[in-house]
């Protein structure tokens, strides 16, 4: 996201208006941003910007809050990581100036800052980021000037924490728990939680070493952590899956043994997957669906009849990705569809992405959706979700879905998948 798109947000809305303008004084006046905002006679726009902002009603005529506070509200958003020095410049259409004795000090003052803990670090991994965010004043950057201005002393320990931590995990990697992993570099095990600034900047770290975007949702955010061998909340994370056996090593896994051998659905969770090698699927290839009425009908269906099958349950979770991450490696097949709307062909772009032409699109196609069209109407909102579809196979189904405005459910398919699933 750039500055000037966080700019004309903040624009577009009356309620930042007064907001805006007295962080720009307080930045003239101080040099960086810090400070505390007042506004007396509340607006109805700016009680609104509030409450979205803080997660709290404001029903008195007048409010306070940090500089600070403000800012790191925008850093769970899309605009997190925007330079606000940037943004400021585009909001008001001009660049921003101060004191030249007090920006020449306090330039050199956190350059010097900043330099030091580089040094400390010397070319590790840690020290090639902060390098790469400081020149680039991408990723971490407006966090780093936030807490930075906000409290150096509180920066410094933090920074060396997540350079510990960036450091030990990407050249000596080894799957361990996120709390004792936490425990082991700062002797806090919530250190690195995803709340906190050291969980938030390590995933600046992390995301910045393997060349991927922030990662905007907890999904993301544990996937990336497991990519770099740490354990999050391994249990609660999980999938379905049916018809698959694994191994550790040579050796047949016999709980997963006893579910194929049975039929029966069988819950993983990323405790699970951890503890196997490989799998092996019906035919070497699997089934995925994303609608798990449609997985239990067609399981219920096949009784004790062979084939493997997975449910996502919308949304992908870490523990889906992995188990079909092996699948892959095993050499098998991803045969994959899901609801025919602008959520289910966002999943499946996700998955054809990663997976490439060992997935294909079963079943998921403009000739398919025709023939299950439903009547329930798709908002111009949800509508507009479809124009972020990359894979060449699936923009025609999607192209199909803007024109006619109808969902199309997997329900409608359950003979359609059964008659595949017993005879390919």
């Amino acid at each position: 996201m750039m500055p000037h798109d966080f700019a004309a947000y903040l624009k577009a809305n009356p309620g930042y208006h007064r907001i805006i303008k007295q962080i720009r004084e307080k930045y003239e006046s101080l040099g960086h941003f810090g400070g505390t905002i007042r506004l007396d006679q509340l607006s109805t726009a700016e009680r609104e910007v509030l409450r979205s902002l803080f997660k709290k009603n404001y029903l008195q005529k007048s409010a306070s809050f940090s500089v600070e506070k403000f800012i790191s509200a925008f850093e769970t958003t899309r605009y997190q990581g925007v330079d606000f020095e940037a943004v400021l410049s585009c909001y008001f259409g001009e660049k921003l100036s101060w004191k030249k004795a007090v920006r020449s000090q306090y330039a050199d003052q956190k350059s010097q800052y900043f330099e030091a803990m580089i040094n400390s670090f010397k070319e590790s991994p840690a020290a090639l980021w902060l390098e790469d965010v400081l020149i680039n004043k991408n990723n971490a950057y407006s966090l780093l000037n936030l807490k930075y201005n906000e409290d150096p002393e509180y920066l410094r320990r933090l920074l060396t924490q997540v350079c510990m931590g960036l450091n030990q995990c990407v050249t000596e990697p080894e799957k361990v728990r996120l709390a004792l992993f936490a425990s082991q570099v700062t002797k806090d095990p919530h250190a690195f939680d995803m709340n906190r600034d050291g969980g938030r900047l390590l995933l600046y770290a992390l995301s910045a070493y393997y060349k991927i975007n922030y990662p905007q949702n907890a999904e993301a955010q544990m996937e990336l952590l497991y990519q770099a061998g740490l354990i999050y909340d391994e249990v609660s994370n999980y999938t379905i899956c049916r018809g698959i056996r694994a191994f550790a090593g040579d050796k047949s896994h016999s709980g997963w043994e006893g579910f194929a051998d049975c039929s029966e659905p069988l819950h993983i969770s990323l405790w699970n997957i951890g503890m196997i090698d490989r799998v092996s699927c019906v035919n070497s290839r699997v089934f995925v669906f994303e609608n798990p009425t449609v997985f239990s009908e067609i399981a219920g269906v096949l009784e004790d009849r062979p084939g493997s099958l997975i449910c996502s349950a919308g949304n992908v979770k870490v523990a889906t990705l992995l188990l079909l991450d092996k699948i892959v490696q095993g050499g098998s097949e991803i045969y994959y569809s899901g609801d025919f709307d602008p959520e289910g062909l966002i999943i499946a772009d996700k998955l054809k992405k990663r997976y490439g032409e060992k997935l294909i699109l079963w079943h998921f196609n403009r000739e398919a959706y025709q023939t299950i069209q439903s009547k329930k109407i798709i908002s111009a909102a949800r509508l507009k979700k479809l124009d972020k579809i990359e894979s060449p196979e699936l923009k025609k189904l999607a192209e199909a879905i803007k024109k006619f405005g109808y969902s199309g459910y997997q329900e409608m398919m359950v003979d359609v998948y059964l008659k595949d699933i017993e005879t390919l």
